[in-house]
């Protein structure tokens, strides 16, 4: 076999209870062993090899030693390990270390018969066995190996072997030829299917050698013939035939009945390719199977056969589909293949992406369903609740009998939709079916509820962005109202106090020229320059005063009004009438009127002594017209001293007027008091500050 290659894995499983071994099947877990032997072959792609001595072989898992690839068959091993309990009641000697002591030629391979292989004489041996192929396929469990079945005419067994070494298609041709297979007779699967029994573990393709190949023509077989045998067993096992006649069904994607022209119906299952349609005369190849009801072939070919058409069966119609005459509910074997017709309400659809396409069809009180694999495009006429007829091949679906069971087990009855035109739609349900008012009902309660769900989120989005706009509102308008507060300052104290502190520095500036040369003209700038720095504390005062002074919080102008003169009046009766909506004027505004009406009677009282002071006013349209009349001494206003004397009161007043375009108006009798009337333009609506 030449240099072996190894591929180590977890575990391998002891199979042989004979001397070599016998101590390792009596052991526990945790034991140990110690063996001598020759190396045998091995099965691919596990980590193992055999050992073998006088007594037979046994196979042991290697662990962790790159050396194992040198192993050659042949090989005499000292090998030392422990060993593991299976659940099988196996043991699994797993070596820790191997010594190789010589190199001897191996035994020869043993040509034996499949029954002597089944004894359990060759266990963990190579054989050579011969016998026809009679099936190949690949594992459906583990897809990486291929089966085949071996049989001598008397007895079968299975082959395996690795993809590896060969494709599906070049195995599957080996299927009828007579072959000499060489292999390691394994006493059981490893894997999986721990109740296989004895197997042929095939270590290469090349290892089947072909004594007489399969027939070239697949169909040159002998054709089927129904007989009775005097026991199941008598039924030739494995045995390729061949049938031919009319396509009366085809359903499950790979199963057809065929009519035989002696009436009789056989059940095909195909391996695989393109499948005949429904009334095709064909001629099929497979291997002989049975349900002990009929001769049935499964991994059968098919191709169109030049036969007389036959024709189509009437269609018996029927109620009670799955009951008998006495009424009783019970499968009756003799419906198979027999054509119908029924009329019932759709249970159940399929989906278009389904593998098989069933309709379940509620016929009076049994329940069938309906095939339509192979005549898909009927579903979309077809809805839950429609009221069809249909007629079809009736289908008894039953297993293939085998040597383990009593009787085939019949799984259920399908009717098999031959054509599209065998699908009338007698009556469509109604729009409103109690599953649509359920759905509709239960959208329309997602929807609110998700749009309770949307305005409640909505709600507090608008909330906190509502929120964040009020308080970025304040903030503007807090922004605004303390730049217009510092413009305000800022302009008031220009107007005013700069000013004034202009003409101290001048007069003072006047007064050192002329110390030296006129002195009483000097004392006259010094006394123009205390005049206006008291003027500049004075206006200095009011500012700060404003700063601190809650007045334009008032709700009408009369308190405003009291509270800004109340500091400065001390018993001087103060009488206000001031008839305008607070409102109705800007806080601009009011600042200015409260500080033309203190500036005036604090005026009145400091320089005209006045003991009463009366403030009123109006708004009439667009002008706002005030006026402040006291009971002082009067005074000339054409006399009056102004800013050259270091008075800016007058001046101040008229200067805030200008700003609102409006005028001024002085009337006073000197020894009568004096009233001051001022008239100024404000907007209609309230102006913005």
């Amino acid at each position: 076999m030449g240099t072996l290659s190894f591929l180590f894995a977890s575990v391998v499983m002891l199979t042989n209870a004979i001397d070599v071994t016998s101590a390792v099947h009596r052991s526990v877990k945790g034991a140990s062993f110690d063996l001598h032997g020759m190396i045998s072959p091995y099965v691919p792609n596990h980590s193992c090899f055999l050992l073998t001595d006088a007594s037979g072989s046994t196979r042991i898992e290697y662990q962790g030693n790159a050396n194992a690839e040198q192993l050659q068959n042949g090989d005499i091993v000292h090998a030392v390990g422990t060993i593991d309990p299976y659940p099988s009641g196996m043991g699994i000697a797993i070596c820790s270390q191997f010594t190789v002591e010589a190199h001897r030629k191996p035994p020869p391979v043993v040509k034996v018969s499949i029954a002597e292989i089944k004894s359990g004489e060759y266990d963990n041996l190579p054989v050579k066995v011969q016998g026809t192929i009679k099936e190949v396929f690949r594992d459906d469990i583990d897809p990486l190996w291929y089966y085949m079945i071996l049989t001598d005419g008397a007895k079968s067994i299975y082959m395996t072997l690795h993809s590896d070494c060969a494709d599906l298609d070049a195995v599957q041709k080996m299927t009828g030829a007579f072959v000499a297979t060489t292999g390691l007779c394994a006493p059981w699967d490893y894997g999986f299917r721990v109740t296989l029994g004895r197997f042929i573990n095939l270590l290469d393709f090349k290892d089947i050698a072909v004594i007489r190949p399969a027939p070239p023509d697949p169909f040159d077989v002998p054709e089927v013939v129904t007989i009775r045998f005097p026991n199941p067993e008598d039924i030739p096992p494995l045995e390729r035939r061949r049938l031919s006649g009319k396509v009366i069904a085809v359903w499950h994607g790979n199963r057809i009945l065929v009519k035989g022209a002696n009436g009789n119906v056989h059940t095909v299952e195909l391996s695989g390719g393109p499948v005949p349609e429904y009334g095709a005369m064909i001629e099929a190849a497979g291997l002989l199977k049975t349900d002990l009801y009929r001769m049935n072939l499964s991994d059968a070919i098919w191709r169109h056969a030049n036969l007389a058409a036959a024709k189509e069966d009437a269609a018996e119609d029927v109620h009670a589909f799955l009951r008998d005459e006495n009424g009783s509910g019970r499968i009756i074997p003799t419906l198979h293949g027999r054509t119908f017709r029924m009329r019932g309400t759709v249970q159940d659809r399929p989906s278009s992406d389904t593998q098989y396409a069933l309709i379940t069809l509620k016929c009076d009180a049994e329940t069938i369903p309906v095939d339509v694999s192979a005549n898909r495009s009927v579903l979309g006429d077809i809805s839950i609740d429609s009221v069809i007829e249909v007629t079809g091949t009736c289908v008894v679906e039953c297993d293939n009998w085998h040597s383990y069971s009593a009787f085939p087990h019949v799984t259920g009855i399908t009717l098999v939709v031959r054509k599209p035109s065998d699908i009338r739609i007698l009556k469509r349900p109604p729009w409103w079916t109690p599953g649509r008012l359920a759905a509709t009902i239960g959208i329309l309660i997602v929807v609110i509820i998700g749009i309770f769900l949307w305005n409640r989120t909505l709600r507090r989005i608008i909330e906190k962005r509502g929120r964040q706009l009020f308080k970025e509102q304040v903030a503007r308008i807090g922004s605004e109202l303390r730049i217009d507060e510092r413009t305000r300052l800022a302009i008031e104290l220009h107007d005013s106090i700069a000013q004034n502190l202009t003409g101290v520095a001048l007069e003072i500036n006047a007064a050192n020229r002329t110390a030296d040369t006129d002195i009483a003209k000097a004392h006259k700038h010094l006394n123009i320059a205390s005049t206006s720095l008291k003027s500049c504390r004075n206006e200095l005062r009011y500012c700060l005063w404003d700063l601190r002074n809650s007045a334009l919080e008032k709700p009408n102008m009369d308190d405003a009004i009291r509270q800004a003169l109340a500091p400065h009046l001390g018993d001087t009766a103060l009488y206000v009438r001031f008839n305008v909506p607070r409102e109705r004027i800007s806080d601009k505004t009011a600042h200015a009127i409260i500080r033309i009406v203190r500036e005036l009677s604090v005026n009145a009282v400091r320089h005209g002594a006045a003991t009463s002071l009366w403030v009123a006013g109006s708004v009439d349209g667009d002008k706002l017209l005030f006026s402040v009349r006291d009971n002082g001494s009067g005074f000339d206003p054409d006399k009056c001293p102004g800013a050259a004397q270091g008075h800016f009161g007058l001046t101040g007043i008229r200067e805030r007027v200008d700003v609102f375009e409006g005028e001024m108006k002085i009337d006073s009798i000197i020894g009568r008091g004096t009233k001051i009337i001022i008239r100024l333009n404000i907007p209609q609506e309230k102006e913005k500050g």
